[in-house]
């Protein structure tokens, strides 16, 4: 997940106001499309400094915060603290290449897919750590043409996904039910003072019981 440039940016991450409203999109969205209730336990993959998991962590059980940056997690670990939040546990692991033996009713992965240069070993790991019945949420970009994230671009190994692509992947990996939404749009202006949208879908899908 590009952990060096994360560590740098972790400081500031929350000062880009763009980023606060798609986070809150983006939970906002799982909220309002996933039966969520105070007896899930909860996986985020990627939660970076928190800002999607800790809008949800009060509507469910337990939230593992994974993340593979430590920067990014120092920042999270902060907030707890300031905010005596006790069902979040921060933890840094590349799930790539290790996972964990409890399995969870919900994972969530917002706009951290297109990070991921083994994409389809990370939802097969994704889909083997969930409950029978239990609930995978993914959030990220359309497929784009590689402006979001401009030429200088650090850690990115996908442009955007194809969300019914993905459905079908999930599919195979024994997932019923999914289904995708469009929730958000981010507007950016290029050096020219071009306006561009890149919108922002929500996939989700149960495992079978």
């Amino acid at each position: 997940m590009g952990g060096k440039h994360f560590d740098t940016a972790a400081a500031d991450w929350d000062q880009k106001q763009r980023r606060v409203e798609l986070a809150a999109a983006i939970a906002a969205a799982i909220k309002d499309n996933l039966p969520l209730n105070g007896e899930m336990t909860a996986l985020e993959y990627g939660c970076g400094t928190g800002l999607v998991g800790l809008a949800l962590a009060p509507q469910l059980k337990s939230l593992t915060a994974v993340d593979t940056s430590e920067g990014m997690l120092a920042v999270l670990a902060r907030k707890l603290a300031e905010k005596a939040i006790t069902n979040v546990k921060p933890l840094n692991l590349d799930l790539v290449r290790s996972s964990l033996p409890e399995k969870f009713d919900l994972i969530f992965c917002a706009m951290t897919l297109h990070h991921i240069q083994e994409k389809d070993q990370l939802l097969t790991t994704f889909c083997e750590m969930l409950r029978a019945g239990g609930i995978l949420a993914l959030a990220d970009l359309y497929e784009e043409d590689g402006s979001f994230h401009g030429p200088e671009a650090d850690g990115v190994s996908h442009h955007g996904f194809n969300p019914e692509n993905l459905a079908e992947t999930l599919k195979i990996r024994g997932l019923i039910q999914v289904h995708s939404t469009t929730i958000h749009s981010i507007v950016k202006t290029s050096g020219s003072g071009e306006q561009r949208s890149y919108p922002v879908f929500l996939l989700s899908g149960r495992k079978k019981k």
